[in-house]
């Protein structure tokens, strides 16, 4: 009978965070990154800046995009995937695809927000250099040959596959699949 309402007690942290997040993406990308305080971003979300702060230390960490988990991902799914070189590279991307593939508003609005400020584009690319290196460590520990590179151009197909997708929409996991397919 406990899991109940550790089950709701969890599911409201999420619920907060999530909210959160929306409404700091939400001002960032309407005001600016700079021109937006963190009592704002707690006010929209109808909690207080102490809150915030239990869920993020700084307001830039709200672009987080579940960074560890997502690591996490990228790690399990080059150790479970059969072949080498490129094709497991793919199928890792590919996971990571999948879970920005129900979420193009939010991340069309996280785009918006990031180009307001370098702070929080030098934020994005220190996530992407995370994954990155995430993937090439779990290359490399099957001893790929040039892991580095192979996780280099997997991210940026994943990079560039996003931008597409938020600019034309479409299905994200298969604009992956035709953005390696494109390297041959």
């Amino acid at each position: 009978m406990t899991d109940a309402p550790v089950g709701r007690r969890e599911r409201r942290k999420a619920d907060t965070r999530r909210a959160l997040e929306d409404a700091a993406l939400r001002r960032f990308a309407r005001d600016g990154y700079d021109a937006t305080s963190v009592e704002a971003v707690a006010a929209d979300a109808g909690v207080s800046a102490r809150t915030f702060f239990r869920y993020f230390a700084t307001k830039d960490e709200v672009l987080d995009m579940g960074r560890a988990e997502r690591q996490a991902a990228l790690r399990e799914a080059v150790a479970t995937t059969p072949g080498s070189g490129l094709p497991v590279v793919a199928v890792a991307v590919g996971v990571l695809a999948r879970g920005f593939a129900d979420d193009r508003e939010r991340v069309a609005l996280r785009q918006r927000a990031v180009a307001t400020s370098p702070v929080l584009r030098g934020g994005l690319l220190d996530t992407f250099a995370s994954w990155e290196h995430a993937l090439a460590t779990a290359l490399a520990a099957r001893d790929e040959d040039g892991a580095e590179v192979l996780a280099a151009v997997g991210i940026a197909v994943f990079r560039t596959s996003v931008a597409a997708w938020v600019r034309d929409g479409g299905d994200l996991p298969a604009r992956v699949r035709a953005g390696f397919a494109a390297l041959g």
